[in-house]
């Protein structure tokens, strides 16, 4: 399983990949943080996992522009806790919200 991450702080970044890793996943993080449409279609996983707040433009805009071509379940990993987060991640088109 594929799984492509989407976060901009690298030691997040690296702890879940460590951990997703141990585990067996396959996992990816995002390179160039203007592209990231194209880096999911190019590395076409079977999940993602999105931060919002990102360098250029949030997760939120990320998500939507991702929608468009993909169904590929996306998770939002946050540690903004306010309602109307998780009321944005869902209506951009996320899965879950963590």
């Amino acid at each position: 399983m594929k799984i492509y991450i989407i976060e901009d702080d690298p030691t997040i970044a690296q702890s879940l990949s460590r951990e997703l890793e141990k585990w067996d996943y396959e996992v990816r993080t995002v390179q160039d943080f203007t592209q990231i449409d194209g880096e999911v279609a190019a590395y076409a996983p079977h999940l993602i996992l999105m931060d919002i707040v990102l360098p250029h433009f949030n997760g939120y805009y990320w998500c939507a522009e991702i929608r468009k071509t993909s169904n590929v379940p996306i998770i939002f990993i946050s540690s903004k806790a306010e309602n109307m987060d998780v009321v944005m991640a869902v209506q951009m088109g996320g899965d879950d919200y963590i």
